[in-house]
């Protein structure tokens, strides 16, 4: 019983241990849960569990710059606040002793259920084996993305010549586990993320999901996580081979001119989205948690950019206190917080990026101006050119950080993956109120420390540095 409880504990720090009683007594008298193929399907219908992702890596980018006084007052005289200003300000400590961080507790949560059907499914009773095999593909794609997102949230960004001895996450394939929690290496949840996706491909997944079956996996959705996976892991190449096969089943793009007074879709009406990973109910739509933006990113806007226009307004819109500077508010027009799921920009823009750094900087840019032409008015735009492949992916990288900003910790996963490259590694400040604060390139402040509490479950966790 204890080590299931540990599970419990690590991911959600005993506060939904009550909750999961069933489960583990059923499990301590070993018997499957449940025994019955429909019932692995009814475990992921529960789309409130399955449908979150870590909306906390959006602060610390360079995308984010808190300029107003009246801001960073109000965010520092609460504790409440505590935490997103220590996200910002990369601080070595996030959390109170005690306090647990959700986002990272409602990963581990969906984690149990999905350990569950990919252990299991293929075991279950009056269920065929094509069903069988679709169902344990969408728990893998869900299982891919928390590991993803975790590793590049927690762990170092992947170099083949470290990651094999890089600290990574804690990496649960099974719902159970020892009593000695560790972290395995950023290569081993590598490793399990591509088994993952690679299977879950060739599933039998439905091509596209749409509409209130947005939360459930695709094959699109599979492809494009393989495509995710793999720039991530710079080998461009096969990001590019899955960017394309994501294309060739899902490619329509939202014409942002159609939304400039029209309600702009929520995840389930959004042709663009591939699969739906929001952040709950969580969101940073409110003085003073608002995702105030750095003058470099929206200096870097046409102000005819219907993203600019739609997706940002000024700061002083949400407080009258405020004076300087524009906020990412597409979270007010959706209704919705911010979604990590891959989407078709995204693709495009990954094809494009791995065209460029292959040489092939015209076709790169035929795919950008492809997406850019639907984010201005008709007859407004004019199509970038580059000079050769290198200004391409220069464009390219630009373009990406416009079409992601403020959502998904695209940014923030980008800044980590590009310090490796002397070209494009930067140094970053932030300043809040008279304190300012500097993140080198490769700075250990890239992996996010975990919260205190776990070590009480996990005494053998390693801290990030």
């Amino acid at each position: 019983m204890k080590k299931y409880l540990k599970y419990i504990a690590i991911a959600a720090v005993g506060a939904i241990v009550l909750s999961c009683d069933n489960y583990v007594d059923i499990k301590t008298e070993g018997k499957l849960i449940p025994e019955e193929t429909t019932n692995y399907r009814y475990l992921l219908n529960n789309s409130f569990t399955l449908d979150k992702s870590y909306g906390n890596v959006d602060i610390p980018s360079d995308d984010i710059s808190f300029q107003n006084e009246a801001q960073t007052t109000a965010l520092g005289a609460s504790d409440y606040y505590r935490p997103f200003t220590n996200l910002y300000k990369w601080s070595d400590k996030v959390y109170f002793d005690g306090e647990t961080d959700y986002d990272m507790s409602n990963l581990y949560t969906a984690l149990y259920n999905i350990n569950i059907v990919i252990n299991e499914v293929t075991k279950s009773t009056n269920g065929t084996t094509a069903e069988k095999a679709a169902i344990k593909g969408e728990a893998e794609v869900h299982r891919a993305f928390i590991f993803l997102t975790l590793v590049n949230t927690f762990g170092k960004a992947y170099d083949a010549t470290t990651s094999a001895t890089d600290p990574g996450i804690v990496l649960f394939t099974k719902p159970t586990v020892s009593d000695d929690i560790k972290r395995t290496s950023v290569q081993d949840a590598y490793d399990v993320i591509l088994s993952d996706l690679k299977d879950a491909v060739n599933s039998g997944l439905k091509p596209v999901n749409s509409g209130n079956n947005i939360a459930f996996p695709s094959q699109a959705a599979a492809y494009a996580l393989l495509s995710r996976t793999y720039l991530y892991m710079r080998n461009y190449p096969l990001a590019l081979e899955n960017a394309e096969k994501a294309l060739a089943l899902q490619s329509t793009l939202n014409n942002l001119e159609d939304y400039e007074f029209a309600a702009y879709p929520s995840r389930k009406q959004d042709k663009e989205l591939m699969l739906s990973k929001w952040n709950g109910y969580s969101t940073y739509s409110y003085a003073p948690q608002l995702l105030s933006l750095s003058n470099e990113l929206i200096n870097s806007f046409d102000t005819n950019d219907l993203r600019y226009v739609l997706f940002t307004q000024p700061t002083s819109n949400f407080s009258s206190d405020y004076t300087i500077g524009r906020t990412y508010s597409k979270e007010g027009l959706t209704g919705e917080s911010r979604n990590a799921g891959p989407t078709v920009p995204e693709m495009m823009l990954i094809k494009a990026e791995c065209l460029a750094r292959a040489g092939s900087g015209d076709q790169a840019m035929i795919e950008i101006n492809k997406l850019r032409q639907k984010r201005f008015r008709t007859g407004e735009y004019v199509a970038l050119t580059a000079t050769d492949s290198k200004d391409a992916l220069i464009k390219v990288l630009a373009e990406r950080r416009r079409e992601l900003m403020g959502c998904g910790g695209f940014r923030w996963f980008d800044l980590k993956r590009l310090n490796k490259e002397p070209e494009f590694a930067k140094t970053i400040t932030h300043v809040f109120g008279n304190q300012t604060f500097t993140l080198a390139p490769n700075s250990d402040r890239y992996q996010m420390p975990f919260a205190p509490i776990y070590f009480q479950y996990a005494p053998n966790l390693q801290q990030n540095p």
